[in-house]
């Protein structure tokens, strides 16, 4: 048994419902690996409108579902997966 100083989240690929709702901090973010983002990064990017997020209370802040958004965001697919483009006749 842990105490409650010590306890562990489990990692976001496992949290689900109130974790869902949950709203993070940029560093919040930061230091729980939730993003490879700097903080700072997070702030610029949420605030020139690039980066998903919300505005809880005035403050940036970020839920799971921006920062799977974010993720997306970045994913790149092996050239060999890419649609051939077609010329319009």
């Amino acid at each position: 048994m842990t105490s409650k100083g010590t306890r562990k989240e489990p990692p976001p690929s496992q949290m689900g419902g109130e974790e869902e709702l949950r709203h993070y901090t940029p560093e919040q973010v930061y230091e729980k690996k939730l993003s490879p983002f700097a903080p700072r990064t997070l702030r610029e990017r949420a605030s020139a409108g690039i980066f998903p997020h919300s505005i809880a209370g005035g403050r940036i802040e970020f839920r799971l579902c921006h920062l799977r958004e974010i993720a997306d965001m970045y994913e790149v697919r092996p050239i060999n997966e890419t649609k051939p483009l077609t010329k319009a006749a």
